[in-house]
């Protein structure tokens, strides 16, 4: 039976789970599907990739759920502070179990990725908040890329204490962007 990129991710991201990145190889996730390393090799370009790769399928997992959990909110703009309040808590977890972990030496390719998938959530209530009457935008796309990025500046702060609080000037300068 043909293994799928799909099958090759899961394999790796189990792997990953379970052994950390540094301790999980291509051979790994050849011995436990039962393929050769060469199969990988069609799918993914390198350990690199299939990680991006995880990681990407995290940040849809993760937009769905929190688009989920927002779906009951009545405006556009309690959405937005829902989503920067849900990514402040992720966040401050994050650094507090990992700091001294492997994954902190990778942590710029997640922020990355999972800002992307926010973003596109942060899109469509701009949007929606626009159609609305909510919020006075010009531009929609520029006006995301600075939310994107405030929201971005609040959570490295908490890289050096993850007990810091900027949350409420991240949500006041979203606020003011917005209207």
């Amino acid at each position: 039976m043909p293994v799928s990129k799909e099958d090759i991710a899961a394999s790796f991201r189990t792997q990953l789970e379970r052994f950390g990145y540094r301790k999980t190889s291509v051979e790994d996730v050849a011995r436990d599907l039962h393929i050769s390393k060469k199969t990988i090799y069609v799918h993914f370009g390198s350990k690199e990739e299939m990680f991006r790769h995880v990681v990407r399928q995290m940040a849809e997992e993760e937009k769905a759920r929190i688009a989920a959990q927002l779906a009951d909110r009545d405006t556009c703009w309690e959405k937005i502070e829902g989503l920067v309040g849900l990514i402040f808590r992720v966040t401050r977890e994050w650094w507090r179990e990992n700091r001294e972990s492997e994954f902190v030496e990778r942590y710029e390719i997640g922020e990355r990725v999972f800002l992307e998938a926010y973003s596109e959530l942060i899109a469509e209530w701009v949007r929606s908040g626009v159609e609305r009457g909510e919020f006075d935008v010009e531009s929609t796309k520029l006006t995301v890329v600075f939310i994107g990025g405030i929201i971005l500046a609040g959570t490295r702060l908490l890289r050096d204490d993850a007990e810091a609080s900027p949350e409420a000037a991240v949500i006041d300068a979203i606020r003011k962007l917005l209207t």
